[in-house]
């Protein structure tokens, strides 16, 4: 028996968002990028024993996991449809270490409004503070050390977390490593979500022994098709590529039109063949790029045509047949010049 090869979808995927066409962000150190589709049934029990007759299926769903290990407040601004705003903001220093000498010590930063000192007793007490420097005399202290919390003026970045905002729509697109059992890696699997809007749940768990991950979990909602073949309700488009370009694997091919007319008379007038290649039942009819095919006129004296464009030109009055190539298969389209 013949050791077939077989592929196989590893690890996680690599995830983008888009926000009307812009990237909003990547995540490419991740520890969960999942997609589940579901569907809702009503079954029909009928007859002698209450048999199973039909099973009528609707609602169907697309529900994405994403989860980062790597920190990046644009996650959090996604799930809280927050901007980030970057400036100049006011944020806490807590449980500052400060060495007293003689009852004063010197501050890494200078506070904005009053400084909590935690004694070495336990007690807390506010003072105001000199510029960087405190003063802790009038408590009796000379050269201990206490801790001061307070807040000070740098530049960072915030987002404000508010109590009505729902999260904005994006466009997913995740892109996971196609492997195989002979060969390693040969290409990708990307999964595109047009209409994609994260539920807007998330969880910061901050624990003693590990990283906080971030997630960003949602669903795609339906929008019409890039085609008309796509149906009106499309949640996600799912491709598949190898990292090497090849020829697309058809069984036959079939040329159009089958028959062209042209008027040798009006030179300007040409007509281009498009071909379809045919695969199977799973598949749909797939468009073949000409310039991956050959055409050929038998009588290139009444009808010429480009070999890797398709293009037929009228020359004398009469008819040709057009044999068109692709990965061995062919087809043939009569041309009629009048």
């Amino acid at each position: 028996m013949a050791n077939v090869a077989k592929n196989f979808l590893v690890s996680t995927a690599d995830f983008a968002l888009y926000s009307n066409g812009i990237l909003a962000c990547t995540g490419t150190t991740n520890l969960n990028t999942s997609v589940e589709v579901s569907m809702q049934e009503q079954n029909v029990n009928a007859g002698k024993g209450n048999k199973l007759v039909y099973s009528y299926k609707y609602g169907r769903e697309l529900n994405v996991t994403l989860e980062t290990a790597n920190w990046d407040i644009r996650y959090i601004a996604i799930n809280t449809a927050s901007k980030i705003v970057e400036g100049l903001t006011d944020v806490y220093k807590l449980g500052e270490c400060v060495q007293l000498t003689s009852g004063v010590g010197v501050l890494a930063s200078e506070p904005v409004g009053n400084v909590a000192i935690e004694l070495a007793d336990g007690n807390i007490v506010t003072v105001e503070a000199s510029g960087t420097s405190i003063d802790l005399t009038a408590l009796g202290l000379t050269n201990e050390s206490v801790k001061a919390t307070y807040q000070y003026s740098r530049v960072a970045k915030s987002i404000t977390i508010d109590a009505d905002s729902a999260p904005e729509i994006f466009t997913l697109v995740l892109d996971a490593e196609k492997h195989n059992n002979k060969l390693g890696k040969v290409g990708s699997i990307q999964i595109t979500v047009p209409s994609y809007q994260p539920s807007g749940n998330f969880n910061m768990n901050f624990t003693p022994d590990g990283t906080t991950s971030t997630n960003i979990d949602g669903k795609a909602l339906a929008v019409e098709g890039d085609k008309c073949s796509d149906g009106s309700a499309v949640y996600a488009y799912v491709k598949e590529f190898d990292e090497t370009a090849s020829a697309v694997s058809v069984t036959e091919i079939a040329a159009t039109p089958a028959t062209i007319n042209l008027d040798h008379s009006d030179t300007s007038t040409t007509a281009t063949i498009s071909v379809i290649g045919l695969k199977g039942a799973l598949y749909a009819p797939i468009e073949l790029d000409n310039a991956d095919c050959t055409f050929a006129s038998d009588h290139p004296e009444f009808a010429n045509v480009g070999e890797h464009d398709g293009v037929v030109t009228a020359v004398g009055a009469g008819t040709a047949k057009i044999t068109v190539t692709y990965d061995g298969k062919t087809d043939k389209v009569d041309v009629v010049v009048a």
